[in-house]
C-alpha cells in the first residue's frame, strides 16, 4: 500500500540548517520508495496571516477568505496519512513560518464542540485525519523547551483528531531509521 506523507518545512531561510539538510536528503534517500513524500516548504508558500475573522466557519465553512496556497496544502495534508512539522527551535520554540501556517489550519475542523475527557474539542469535519509527527533541530533548546513544544504538538493533535506518532531531532535519527519509521506509522 502506497502511504502518503506531507511534511511541512516551517525553515524560515534556504540555509544548510541540519533540518533543510535532512530534508534535501530525505528527498533523494526516499525516491525509490512506496511511501510518497511530499515536502512543502512553507517559506516559499503563500500564506496569509490569520485574521480571526472565522469566515472559514461561519461564511464559507472549510474554506478561508483569503486566496493562497494555504488551501491546496490542507487538501494534500487530508488525504495524507502522515501530517510532520519541520523546524529549527530558536529561543526555545519553533519557526514563526511554522506557527502562521497553524493558525491557518482552523478550517479542517467545525467551529462545534464536544465533549472528551472532560475537554472541549472541535468536531471532525472529515471522516479522517492523518496521524501527527513533528521533527526538529535542537539548536539552543534546553531540554524543559523540547518537553514544551511536544507538549503543544499533542495537545494540538487532539483537536485536529490525529494520533500524535513521532517527535524526533533530525541530528539524533538517519535517514533509514526515519524513512522506515514514517513508511510503518
Amino acid at each position: 500500500m502506497d502511504r502518503k506523507v506531507v511534511i511541512l518545512n516551517g525553515e524560515p531561510e534556504p540555509s544548510q540548517s541540519p533540518v533543510n539538510k535532512f530534508l534535501l536528503d530525505l528527498r533523494h534517500y526516499n525516491s525509490a520508495s512506496e511511501t510518497e513524500i511530499k515536502i512543502v516548504d512553507l517559506r516559499d508558500s503563500k500564506v496569509r496571516q490569520c485574521i480571526g475573522c472565522f469566515d472559514c466557519w461561519i461564511k464559507t465553512p472549510g474554506k478561508c477568505r483569503f486566496e493562497d496556497d494555504v488551501e491546496l496544502i490542507l487538501r494534500a495534508i487530508i488525504r495524507s496519512d502522515l501530517l510532520i512539522f519541520a523546524s529549527t527551535l530558536t529561543m526555545g520554540m519553533y519557526s514563526a513560518v511554522l506557527k502562521r501556517f497553524q493558525d491557518r489550519m482552523l478550517p479542517i475542523v467545525h467551529p462545534y464542540l464536544d465533549m472528551v475527557n472532560n475537554e472541549c474539542h472541535h468536531r471532525k469535519r472529515y471522516p479522517s485525519y492523518p496521524n501527527l509527527g513533528f521533527i526538529y533541530d535542537e539548536n539552543d533548546a534546553t531540554p524543559a523547551e523540547i518537553e514544551n513544544v511536544r507538549f503543544i504538538y499533542s495537545r494540538m493533535s487532539l483537536n485536529i483528531h490525529a494520533n500524535f506518532l513521532l517527535f524526533k531531532s533530525v541530528n539524533q535519527t538517519t535517514l533509514q531509521e526515519f524513512s522506515h519509521e514514517i513508511s510503518h506509522i
